[in-house]
C-alpha cells in the first residue's frame, strides 16, 4: 500500500471521526444560543471554543515542533457582507432547525428532509455568485492573517496551548467515569469536553496537513464555478479529496446512529421541509458571502486566525438570537438545552427532558 493510499485513508479516518463524535454531542450553535436563551449557562459555547484551543495547539505542534508541510494560509477581511452574511446564516440555521454540524446529524440519522437544506445551500451558492456576477458588492476580500508567528512566538503560544491540553487530558481522566472502555465508546452521549478533544485533534491534523476542508466549503466550490468559473491555488484541497471527507462525515454520523440504534428514516414532506429549503437557502447565501459556514469558521477560519472568522461567528450568533426572537413571539418554542456535567439534555420548552 503506497504513501499517498495510506495517507487518503487516514483522512478519512480522521474526518469520520469528527462525524461520530458530532453525532454523539448533538453539538450545533443554533442549540448553543438556545442554551443561552434558556438556561442564561454557556457550556456548549464554551466547548465550541475548546475545540477552537485543541485545533490551534495541534496545528503549531505539526508546523513549528514537526515541521509538516502545510498549505499557505490566506485570511479574509473584515467587511459589510461578512457581517450580513454571518446574519443571514444564523437567520437560515434557525429557519432549518439547526447549523451546518445539526444538519449532516439529522441526515445521518434518517431525516431526508435534510438533502433540502443541502440542496437549498447549493442554490444560495448559485444566487450569491449570481448576483456578484451582475455587479452586487457582496464578494469578500483576501488578506492575511492576524498574526505571523516567528519560532519565538509560535513557540511561545505552543508551549501555553500544550500545557492547557495536558491539564484537559489530566481533567478528562480524572473524572472518567469508572466503567469498561466498550461501554464508554457505545454510550448514547459523550461529555463535551471530550468531543472536543477529539475533534480539535483529528480536525487540527486534516486542517493543517490539508487546509480548509468543511463540508460547506466543499459545497461552495463545487457549485460556485458553474456560475464564475474560478481557479483555485494549486495547494488547495482537491475536489475529490473535499467529497472523500464529505462522505467520511456522514459515514461516521451513520455510524454513530446504528451503533445507537437510532436511526428513523423520515421521508415524508411536512410543514418543516418548508423550512429546510428557505433555511438551507440563507445558509449558502451566508455563507458565500462570509465566506464559510459556521463548520468552517470553527474549525478552519478562527483557528487560523483570518480577520473575518470571529466577527463573522458573531454575527452568526446574533442572527441566530434575532430568529429565536421572532420565532418566539409567533407562537414558537425554544428547546430547553440544559448542560451540567459536561453533558447536555434538551427538551422542548414545556416538555419533559430527552437526552441529547
Amino acid at each position: 500500500m503506497n504513501t499517498s493510499t495510506v495517507s487518503w485513508i487516514a483522512f478519512f479516518a480522521l474526518a469520520g471521526l469528527v462525524g461520530f463524535f458530532a453525532d454523539r454531542t448533538s453539538i450545533c450553535t443554533v442549540k448553543a444560543v438556545e442554551e443561552i436563551l434558556t438556561t442564561r449557562r454557556a457550556c456548549m459555547l464554551l466547548s465550541f471554543a475548546k475545540t477552537v484551543l485543541w485545533v490551534s495547539g495541534v496545528s503549531i505542534g505539526l508546523i513549528w515542533w514537526l515541521g509538516a508541510a502545510t498549505p499557505e494560509r490566506l485570511g479574509f477581511a473584515i467587511t459589510w457582507p461578512t457581517i450580513c452574511g454571518g446574519l443571514l446564516f444564523g437567520v437560515g440555521a434557525v429557519l432549518n432547525g439547526g447549523c451546518a454540524f445539526a444538519t449532516l446529524v439529522r441526515l445521518g440519522n434518517g431525516n431526508v428532509g435534510m438533502v433540502l437544506t443541502l440542496g437549498g445551500f447549493a442554490a444560495g451558492v448559485v444566487i450569491c455568485e449570481l448576483a456578484k456576477v451582475r455587479g452586487a458588492d457582496i464578494g469578500y476580500v483576501e488578506t492575511t492573517v492576524l498574526v505571523e508567528f516567528g519560532f519565538v512566538s509560535a513557540t511561545a503560544v505552543g508551549l501555553t496551548l500544550c500545557l492547557l491540553m495536558i491539564v484537559e487530558v489530566a481533567r478528562l481522566w480524572r473524572t472518567a467515569p469508572t466503567v469498561q472502555w466498550s461501554t464508554r465508546l457505545l454510550a448514547a452521549e459523550y461529555r463535551l469536553s471530550t468531543a472536543a478533544a477529539v475533534i480539535g485533534v483529528s480536525n487540527g491534523i486534516l486542517y493543517t496537513l490539508l487546509g480548509t476542508w468543511s463540508y460547506t466549503h466543499t459545497l461552495r466550490r463545487s457549485v460556485g464555478p458553474f456560475v464564475t468559473p474560478a481557479v483555485f491555488r494549486a495547494d488547495q484541497v482537491s475536489m475529490p479529496m473535499l467529497w472523500w471527507l464529505f462522505s467520511a462525515l456522514v459515514l461516521g454520523v451513520l455510524v454513530s446512529a446504528a451503533l445507537k440504534r437510532d436511526i428513523v428514516v423520515n421521508w415524508r414532506p411536512g410543514k418543516a421541509w418548508r423550512g429546510y429549503l428557505s433555511g438551507g437557502m440563507l445558509m449558502g447565501v451566508g455563507a458565500a458571502m462570509v465566506p464559510g459556514g459556521n463548520d468552517v469558521l470553527l474549525l478552519n477560519a478562527i483557528p487560523g486566525l483570518s480577520p473575518h472568522a470571529l466577527p463573522a461567528y458573531i454575527s452568526m450568533l446574533a442572527g441566530i438570537t434575532i430568529a429565536l426572537m421572532i420565532a418566539k413571539k409567533r407562537g414558537g418554542r425554544w428547546h430547553v438545552v440544559d448542560c451540567h456535567g459536561d453533558r447536555c439534555t434538551i427538551s422542548i420548552e414545556g416538555q419533559s427532558n430527552s437526552s441529547s
